[in-house]
């Protein structure tokens, strides 16, 4: 009988291992050196947890045996926000937490069938600042995660932003009947959808303008202010690109403002970002965030300080993207300790424990090596550069 992982979940080998660590370990030196600490909420929550006051459809959750209502969380925002609301609800905000670990997203294929999408991310939250310089801080440090990780120069960067605020500015000009259908089309980019809207044709245009209005901050925040005016959103957002603009600049990240920029999940309230990269067949989203003031609320018991943003990097994704020459490595050197007598192994041990004080792999022969045959092929399989004898 063959046995296979779960539909959807994958075996990971060392190689893929041992990037993923890399990348994670890189992150979270980074993440302290800005002020924020390690937070290990559990895998398993209550669905009135995971399903993020309503932001999270419970379909979306794989759900677990048990006498209560339980799942494993589909991403990990939501269980800091309720550890941040009870267990240190007394502590002074901001809150700086970052976390690595493994979400599980449970997504229904074309046949009907459910399969598990299992990702590790790491990432950050800062929960307590209302002001537009937790947004900046945020994307700062987002910037500085994708230096960090060292990800191959051939594929090019692009910081998609948005506001939730701004879709809902564009939106209050429609008929409110048509405006889930309006709003899901530009959330999708759904040009199909549109050219079947029943709207009138001029309608129809200012909705396809509003589809194509994606590109460089500056032009587009001037398309809106001539459409809407000005307001507070538009002049917090021209704030906040004077400063991320110019430092995504200088690490080759190309800045874009969608104000239809849709996210999966409900979650957030205001600001929205996802740092994309390009591929051979398609965009990869490898980190997506934004503020969730609503859902931070929805989980405190007071009305203080509710308030929320954060972002995740795939790290599955991100692996990907780092060829070859960035990858992690063991030791170049490898040691086999061998022998050609039973009674040596207790030597081998010994010789074993001083190759590791130097910090060098080694490995110990199970089975005395009686030939060169047998030794060469010991070596081999144990991707071993060198042998040692001890008798």
């Amino acid at each position: 009988m063959t046995l296979q992982p779960a539909s959807g979940a994958r075996d990971l080998n060392p190689q893929q291992v041992r990037k993923n660590h890399l990348i994670a370990s890189k992150l979270s030196s980074l993440y302290q050196l800005w002020g924020y600490e390690r937070i290990s909420p559990p895998h398993i929550e209550r669905l009135d947890t995971l399903m993020a006051a309503g932001g999270i459809s419970n379909n979306e959750i794989l759900k677990i045996v048990s006498d209560e209502p339980l799942g494993l969380r589909p991403e990990i925002t939501a269980s800091i926000v309720r550890a941040a609301s009870s267990r240190f609800n007394e502590d002074e905000r901001p809150l700086r937490f970052w976390s690595t670990g493994t979400s599980f997203k449970c997504n229904q294929s074309i046949d009907g069938g459910i399969y598990i999408e299992e990702s590790f991310q790491s990432g950050v939250e800062l929960i307590g600042t209302k002001a537009i310089n937790a947004e900046i801080e945020l994307l700062s440090l987002l910037i500085e995660s994708l230096k960090i990780i060292e990800i191959d120069k051939e594929y090019k960067m692009t910081l998609l932003i948005g506001n939730t605020y701004l879709l809902e500015l564009i939106l209050s000009s429609f008929d409110s009947t048509k405006i889930d259908e309006i709003k899901k089309i530009l959330c999708n980019l759904d040009y199909i959808a549109l050219s079947k809207l029943d709207v009138k044709d001029k309608q129809r245009m200012f909705i396809k303008k509003i589809l194509n209005m994606r590109g460089t901050p500056e032009e587009v925040l001037t398309s809106l202010e001539n459409i809407y005016g000005s307001n507070s959103y538009i002049e917090n957002l021209k704030e906040l690109f004077s400063i991320i603009e110019p430092l995504a600049k200088e690490k080759g990240i190309e800045v874009q403002l969608d104000p239809t920029l849709g996210t999966k999940y409900k979650l957030y309230s205001g600001l929205t970002f996802s740092l994309v990269s390009s591929s051979p067949s398609a965009p990869i989203i490898i980190a997506k965030g934004g503020r969730y003031d609503d859902l931070v609320k929805k989980f405190s018991s007071t009305d203080n300080n509710c308030f929320g943003i954060g972002f995740s990097i795939s790290i599955d994704k991100v692996r990907e993207l780092v060829t070859s020459s960035k990858e992690i490595s063991s030791n170049s050197e490898k040691v086999l300790i061998a022998y050609k007598q039973s009674t040596g192994l207790y030597k081998a041990l010994r010789q074993q424990k001083k190759w590791h004080n130097k910090g060098i792999i080694s490995v110990i022969s199970h089975e005395p090596l009686k030939n060169n045959d047998a030794t060469n092929q010991l070596l081999k399989s144990n991707r071993c550069t060198k042998i040692e004898w001890i008798d």
